[in-house]
C-alpha cells in the first residue's frame, strides 16, 4: 500500500518520500513472493465495487509501465453443497451482473481435466480473475515512482510521528524527517506508531508452498485457472516458473508478534497441503519445493482500516488488510493520494474508518 501510494503521489507531482523499515523487496511482512490471488468474487457487493475499478487501474499500471503484472487466467471456486459462502457469492455475482459460469463437478473436471470432482460438488468459473505479480508490480510502482521524482529511503525504522508547525515529525533511525502529510502504511507494526487508536488487530503467521507437478505443462496459466475450495479455504494457484504450483491455506496461522516469526513451514502443514491438492487432483503432486512465510494484519471486521487519524487529519492511515489487500493496492494508493491532496475522495470508504473500533 505504501508503494501505490507512492506512486500515485509521486505521478501527480507531489514532493514525496518512501520509507520502509528493512530493506526494499524483504520478506518479513505481508507483500513479498511472486504471487497474489486476483479476484472480483466476494460475496459482499463493496469489494466486488473495488475489485471492478482495481482491475481497470491494474490495466492502466500496465499500460503505463510496459510491465504485465496481472494474469486473468481464470478463478475455479469449489464447495460442498451446502457452503452457504458459495451461495451468497453467487447471489452477489448475479445481483452485480459479473460474468462467472456455474458448474456440477463432472463438468468442471471435464473442463478442467486436472480436478476430481462428483456430483456432489459444485462449483463455478470466473474469466475476469487470476493472480497478480506481486514482486514485479510492487518493483513498478516504486521504479514509477522514482522516475517521477520520488525518493525511497529503505533500512530507516520510524520510531514515533509528532505534530509540529502545521506538519509532522517522524523521527527515525537515520535522522528527522518533516512532512506536511503522512500516509502510515507499516502493516503488521502500524499499531505501534499509533498506539493512541488502541485497534484490536491480530498479526498471524500464513504459510505458502511450492509442488513441482508431474506434466507441468498442464499448469500453465494459459491452460489451468487459479482455484479455491470454500469449505477448506485452501487455494493455489496456476505455475508460473513451469514446475511448481502454489498452495495455501486462508486464514488458518497462529497469532505472533511480528518481530518474532518462526520462518521455517511446518512439515504437518506441508503434508497436509499435499493431502488437499491429492484429494481434488491426485496424482498432480510431486514433491515439496519451497515454503515460505507471510503475515496478515487483521481487523476483527475484516474490512480496512483507511482514512485520516480522528486527531490529526494530516497523518493519513491504511492497514488492516486481514490477508485479502493485495489486489485492491494500486486503487487504495490512489484513494491515499486523494486524502493528502484532497482531504477527500470520491471512493466509498467509510465502512474503512480507522477510529470504528474507539
Amino acid at each position: 500500500m505504501g508503494s501505490a501510494a507512492l506512486y500515485h503521489l509521486a505521478r501527480r507531482g507531489v514532493d514525496v518520500v518512501g520509507i520502509e523499515q528493512f530493506s526494499l523487496d524483504h520478506d518479513r511482512g505481508s507483500s513479498h513472493g511472486q504471487s497474489r490471488v486476483f479476484r472480483t468474487t466476494y460475496d459482499d457487493e463493496l469489494y466486488v465495487s473495488l475489485a471492478r475499478e482495481s482491475l481497470r487501474m491494474w490495466r492502466e499500471l500496465e499500460s503505463a509501465t510496459g510491465c504485465d503484472v496481472l494474469n486473468l487466467c481464470g478463478l475455479l471456486i469449489h464447495a460442498s453443497q451446502s457452503n452457504q459462502r458459495f451461495t451468497r457469492t453467487l447471489e452477489t455475482l448475479a445481483q452485480v451482473g459479473l460474468p462467472h459460469e456455474v458448474l456440477d463437478g463432472p463438468e468442471a473436471s471435464r473442463r478442467f481435466p486436472t480436478f476430481s470432482f462428483d456430483e456432489n460438488t459444485r462449483s463455478f468459473f470466473a474469466a475476469e480473475n487470476g493472480f497478480l505479480k506481486a514482486d514485479q508490480a510492487l518493483t513498478q510502482f516504486r521504479n514509477s515512482a522514482v522516475d517521477q521524482g520520488a525518493r525511497l529511503m529503505d533500512n530507516c525504522t520510524v520510531q514515533s510521528l509528532h505534530p509540529e508547525h502545521g506538519g509532522l515529525r517522524l523521527h527515525t533511525s537515520t535522522g528527522n524527517v518533516t512532512a506536511g502529510r503522512v500516509v502510515l502504511t507499516a502493516g503488521p507494526w502500524i499499531g505501534r506508531l499509533a498506539k493512541e487508536m488502541n485497534w484490536p488487530l491480530e498479526v498471524t503467521r500464513e504459510q505458502k508452498v511450492y509442488f513441482r507437478v508431474h506434466e507441468a505443462e498442464r499448469f500453465h496459466p494459459d491452460r489451468f485457472p487459479a482455484f479455491c475450495e470454500y469449505d477448506t479455504a485452501f487455494y493455489g494457484f496456476p505455475s508460473l516458473d513451469g514446475q511448481t504450483i502454489k498452495v495455501a491455506a486462508d486464514h488458518m496461522g497462529d497469532l505472533v508478534d511480528p518481530d518474532q516469526v518462526d520462518r521455517d513451514v511446518g512439515e504437518e502443514y506441508i503434508a497436509q497441503m499435499s493431502d488437499w491438492i491429492d484429494r481434488w487432483q491426485p496424482g498432480t503432486v510431486q514433491a515439496r519445493s519451497t515454503a515460505s512465510v507471510c503475515l496478515y494484519t487483521n481487523t476483527p471486521d475484516h474490512d480496512f482500516l483507511i482514512g485520516p487519524h480522528p486527531g490529526n487529519e494530516r497523518l493519513l492511515i491504511a492497514g488492516g488488510f486481514s490477508g485479502h489487500g493485495f489486489k485492491f493496492s494500486v486503487l487504495v494508493g490512489d484513494i491515499l493520494a486523494d486524502l493528502a491532496i484532497d482531504g477527500t475522495t470520491r471512493r466509498p470508504i467509510d465502512r474503512f474508518r480507522v477510529d470504528r473500533f474507539l
